[in-house]
């Protein structure tokens, strides 16, 4: 019968009712935190602030399975005072390490993992850390712009759907936008084609409400003869149809058949096949800008 393994299990009982916890092969870097390099991969850099990274992430007690309480492998962005910085900071592209450290003092929010029932107590968590890619922040705009150039019309109709399905406003349809007027807008003589007309407004994306162009009062507006080409997008022109010539405003939701199209803005600022949204105030001729 082979009893070997006793005195070595009544060591370690002996380190965790002592509050230790030592990481063979691992070096002390906190109070009661561990770490220990496993593996060295090809990187040439720890990450910067400005940059993201790919980590899978497998957290457990020690001697059970790897990743038995949470497992994940996502992008993480660095920079800011998170706790997971200081390990993440301490890895290359390729790397994997080990952190031992109290439950208590676990990053599970940062982790993206919710505190287990028995993560509250005084044990130990060890965590296996393996950084599969780092990422700048000129690279991480740069895919993003690549999916957001991707967009297709079914992009378009999920921006959308998202956005109703969230706003409570009551939401009119006339001419291709969906609109809401303020009191008052509803009564007086439309503005008609032909008619010279200064429109105050504010136009940002459905999906996180950026505002990408402003041309509000304070800057005097922008004035055209509704109907001449070239002017304003489509939508512009329809929301001017829909205000009152007095002065009066409102906010339009306008599709991208009637914004900036399947092939977005000319300035690249406003991606392909996006919807948008308006705040647009009729003003008066006696208060425009000459």
């Amino acid at each position: 019968m082979r009893l070997g393994w006793i005195p070595l299990a009544g060591a370690v009982l002996f380190a965790a009712g002592c509050n230790r916890a030592p990481l063979k092969g691992g070096s002390r870097i906190a109070e009661d935190v561990y770490w220990r390099l496993n593996a060295l991969g090809e990187g040439e850099r720890t990450p910067s602030d400005s940059d993201s990274v790919l980590m899978r992430v497998r957290m457990a007690r020690p001697g059970m399975g790897a990743g038995s309480w949470y497992s994940t492998e996502r992008w993480y962005p660095m920079g800011g005072a998170k706790a997971v910085n200081r390990f993440f900071g301490r890895m290359r592209q390729g790397d994997s390490a080990t952190v031992l450290l109290p439950a208590a003092q676990a990053p599970w929010a940062e982790l993206g993992a919710a505190v287990p029932a028995r993560g509250s107590d005084t044990g130990w968590v060890q965590v296996e850390l393996s950084l599969r890619e780092v990422r700048s922040l000129g690279q991480s705009r740069a895919l993003a712009r690549a999916v957001l150039d991707a967009r297709t019309a079914t992009d378009e109709e999920r921006t959308l759907n998202d956005f109703f399905a969230k706003d409570p406003r009551h939401w009119k349809q006339a001419m291709g936008v969906w609109y809401t007027l303020d009191p008052g807008a509803e009564a007086g003589m439309r503005v008609q084609s032909g008619d010279l007309v200064t429109l105050a407004y504010a136009a940002s994306f459905l999906d996180n409400g950026k505002v990408f162009d402003d041309q509000t009062r304070k800057g005097g507006g922008i004035t055209f003869r509704l109907g001449d080409p070239g002017q304003v997008i489509k939508g512009l022109e329809v929301a001017a149809h829909l205000l009152p010539a007095k002065g009066g405003g409102g906010v339009f939701v306008i599709p991208a058949e009637l914004a900036f199209g399947p092939a977005g803005s000319s300035s690249g600022i406003v991606p392909p096949w996006t919807p948008v949204l308006y705040r647009v105030e009729v003003v008066p001729r006696a208060a425009a800008r000459p």
